[in-house]
């Protein structure tokens, strides 16, 4: 079966992490189980006001069964595929971040939960790379909010090594933007303007990259730019229009 390029989330954003790649298929009637685990660094920075650069340890976890995958906070169905298009089913958590206890200045609004997606995507290879697109749709009430995910990447390999640059568009709701950033009257302050905000575009170019030591190890690694619209930087809680990400890791294929 065919990966999705899945996403692994680093701090405030999500980097590209999986490369469109194909995985020996298992006999007819015999779905093959196929675990990997391993361990990386991820360094994000956020666009929260008085939240410095973050470095943490990652630990990295996929498993597939037949059609069913768990990646990270992900779990899913791939109900259709064929050689060059996939369509997918998943459960999985927003990629945006809702730490903002680290800051003095918004240490009494509190982190932010984030919200539990029912997510329908479809992936196609092409001539011209990698197309995928996806809907996710908060389905526990958390903010009810909607996400449309727009991406397009090309993966070129070297031999062991596979390079995979993307650029991406996302569309949030209003309720996403309002759980994320926005400020009610009663948590205005002094230098904290109430905010209501309206739906809003982030756009993302990066690059990552795998490469193979042996049948079971793979060093990993990503670097993600995203830059967001006014509807986002013009909150009152918000001080940076973009952040960067990075990560590396490595990876063991039971």
């Amino acid at each position: 079966m065919k990966q999705h390029a899945k996403m692994a989330g680093v701090g405030a954003v999500s980097l590209f992490a999986g490369i469109w790649a194909t995985t020996a298929v298992a006999a007819e009637g015999e779905p093959e189980l196929n675990i990997s685990l391993g361990l990386g660094a991820g360094y994000s920075e956020s666009i929260y006001k008085g939240i410095d650069d973050d470095s943490a340890a990652l630990p990295l976890f996929d498993i597939e069964y037949g059609n069913f995958y768990i990646s990270g906070l992900e779990a899913g169905y791939t109900f259709y595929e064929t050689e060059t298009l996939s369509l997918y089913a998943a459960i999985a958590a927003d990629d945006l971040d809702g730490e903002r206890t680290d800051s003095r200045q918004l240490r009494d609004l509190g982190d932010v939960d984030s919200g539990t997606n029912l997510v329908l995507g479809a992936e196609m290879m092409t001539e011209v790379g990698l197309l995928s697109a996806s809907v996710a749709q908060d389905v526990a009430d958390e903010h009810k909010g909607t996400q449309v995910n727009l991406g397009w990447g090309i993966p070129v390999e070297f031999g062991d090594l596979t390079v995979f640059p993307a650029v991406s568009a996302s569309w949030v709701s209003d309720k996403v933007v309002n759980h994320y950033y926005g400020v009610s009257a009663s948590q205005a302050r002094a230098g904290r303007a109430a905010y209501d905000g309206d739906s809003a575009w982030i756009y993302g170019v990066g690059v990552s990259a795998e490469y193979a030591l042996n049948q079971e190890w793979t060093i990993i690694g990503a670097v993600n730019y995203e830059s967001y619209s006014d509807e986002i930087t013009d909150s009152s809680i918000v001080s940076e229009d973009s952040a960067v990400s990075a990560m590396m890791g490595i990876r063991y294929q039971f």
